[in-house]
């Protein structure tokens, strides 16, 4: 019997998950609760970026996961250290396509476009005129990206074209994008770089070292007119912290793609983002985390996730083993 491979997502990406698999591999549409994963001790693998720890720890034939996308912080990385014997991997094909993105909500934000956009429908020619907010500049400006993975150095290789000064934190305080950016820092050294920056990009992993990496004291380092970008994960930034410097106008604004509270089904009632009403703040641009999808980026992680499971199933190391101790 081929080996089994859990995927609990619709049935359209299983049966296209399947013709990759060939014969080689089952693939079998499940539940994402642990209880009905469960059903399936014997499978080898789970393709999601959502695994509960009890399927984890029970699971006694799981040797593998593996994520659609870059992000990791869904997945208990303490149970996987504890089975010892499970790989984990995750998938970069969305970097260009995050990145074109956070440059949008960076332009949008930084020309008040939804602001414009949305009086205007009422007929309002205030912005016609000037307005209360005049469009920024990205040109001569300085512009910090926070973690320089994949998505962070396709964000600074556009960003070039727009004469924007790059500078760059990591975990290390290196990289091997050092080309893309003038200077580096680390996570821990951070001061310096977050007040002499306009614009903040945030595309790092969400880690026990990053959580609430942007808090009061980080946001006192930034500039009134700094603009920031967040398209990494929602917990990276306090978002009491956040709410209430846009709202006194302590920061210009912000551009927010990930949050802090998501629905748990997609056919749950209506679910506030945040415990506090970004919604109502004109200097702040909302968006439900959908950075990462466009016309083609599905079919790609599906071609990549079932070949790099398969890989894995044939006895060859696959693509983009996570380090569980860094996190990412």
């Amino acid at each position: 019997m081929p080996p089994r491979v859990l995927v609990p997502y619709d049935r359209e990406i299983v049966e296209s998950i399947q013709r990759v698999f060939g014969n080689e591999a089952t693939a079998i549409q499940t539940g994402r609760d642990a209880e009905s994963l469960l059903e399936h001790p014997d499978a080898v693998a789970i393709i999601s970026g959502r695994v509960p720890r009890e399927y984890i720890l029970q699971a006694s034939g799981l040797r593998m996961i593996q994520t659609f996308g870059a992000g990791v912080d869904r997945i208990d990385h303490d149970a996987l250290l504890q089975r010892g014997d499970v790989v984990l991997c995750n998938a970069h094909l969305n970097a260009e396509e995050v990145a074109e993105y956070a440059i949008s909500l960076l332009l949008a934000l930084a020309k008040n476009l939804v602001v414009n956009d949305r009086t205007f429908r009422n007929g309002d020619w205030t912005y016609r005129y000037g307005g209360p907010r005049p469009n920024i500049e990205l040109r001569g400006k300085t512009c910090l990206i926070i973690g320089l993975g994949h998505i962070g150095a396709q964000v600074a290789r556009r960003l070039q074209s727009f004469d924007v000064t790059l500078k760059a934190a990591t975990r290390s305080g290196t990289t091997r994008h050092h080309d893309l950016v003038s200077s580096v820092t680390k996570f821990t050294e951070l001061k310096s770089f977050v007040r002499e920056a306009d614009f903040v990009i945030l595309t790092l992993p969400l880690t026990k070292e990053s959580r609430g990496l942007v808090d009061d004291r980080f946001i006192s380092w930034m500039k009134p007119s700094t603009l920031l970008v967040n398209i990494s994960r929602g917990p990276i930034v306090d978002e009491g912290a956040l709410f209430t410097a846009l709202k006194e106008q302590r920061i210009a604004g912000a551009a927010l793609d990930v949050w802090w509270n998501y629905p748990q089904d997609r056919d749950d009632a209506p679910c506030w983002p945040s415990k506090f009403p970004f919604h109502e703040l004109d200097n702040v641009i909302i968006s439900p985390h959908r950075a990462a999808y466009s016309e083609s980026i599905v079919k790609e992680q599906i071609s990549f996730v079932a070949e790099n499971v398969l890989r894995f199933l044939r006895g060859d190391t696959p693509h983009n083993i996570v380090d569980l101790q860094c996190g990412y």
